[in-house]
């Protein structure tokens, strides 16, 4: 989740919680911080609306306006990208959608094993936004023996301790961690282990994997605090 200015919340990490992961090497920008990261991403959903929409030509103060993002913050953003702009003419869409995919590194389709298959991981899997950024749930795990062997959507729920030997099978890159706060630690080291290369944990608390591993945190807790500070600072407003 990302805030207007596209810094992401939630996001906690016990080694360094600004690290971000490195640009394509034609990126004339080796790294980009996470709230550029967030605003690239808030552009790209507006771009491929704006394709939809039948518009293929945009300039830097039409995305920030409808972003609530400086025109010179966009400029600077997508300058990360190389000379896509033209002058008086403003940005090619597809080429900017193109250009952004390539540097968040969803150009590509991403295998991701499901941890903890309750409420919230069933309703993550009905979650057809995925598949259409290219992240695809290949596999699922869960403690519960009554969930052991049973199928969601065609894929099968493996035990833990299957965890190794599947994902090499299913050759899963990134892990989703959906289980209590009081697992995620054990889950997230055994993901690790098993070669996931990225974890995106909705437990509360802060993971402790080794330096540089990246971890994005969603605290659904802390969203609802925010958000009932800024209904609180508007009735006094």
């Amino acid at each position: 989740m990302v805030d207007r200015s596209g810094t992401p919340k939630g996001v906690e990490h016990e080694h360094n919680s600004e690290a971000t992961p490195p640009a394509r090497t034609n990126a004339p920008e080796s790294r980009l911080s996470r709230a550029s990261v967030g605003r690239l991403s808030l552009y790209l959903h507006r771009l491929e609306s704006l394709l939809r929409e039948g518009t293929t030509k945009v300039s830097s103060s039409l995305l920030g306006e409808s972003l609530g993002v400086t025109d010179a913050q966009v400029r600077k953003d997508l300058a990360s990208l190389g000379n896509l702009g033209h002058p008086g003419v403003g940005y090619a869409a597809p080429e900017l959608i193109a250009a952004i995919r390539r540097v968040l590194g969803i150009d590509r389709e991403w295998s991701v094993a499901l941890v903890g298959v309750g409420n919230l991981a069933r309703a993550l899997l009905r979650f057809h936004g995925f598949l259409e950024r290219g992240f695809r749930i290949v596999v699922l795990f869960d403690s519960d023996p009554s969930k052991i062997g049973q199928r969601i959507d065609g894929l099968e729920i493996y035990a833990p301790d299957r965890m190794a030997s599947v994902i090499a099978a299913t050759k899963a890159e990134l892990g989703v961690l959906t289980v209590p706060a009081e697992a995620s630690q054990s889950v997230a080291e055994a993901l690790v282990a098993a070669g996931v290369r990225g974890l995106l944990n909705f437990a509360p608390g802060v993971l402790r994997l080794p330096l540089g591993f990246p971890v994005v945190s969603v605290d659904l807790t802390l969203q609802l605090e925010q958000l009932a500070f800024l209904v609180q600072l508007a009735r006094t407003e």
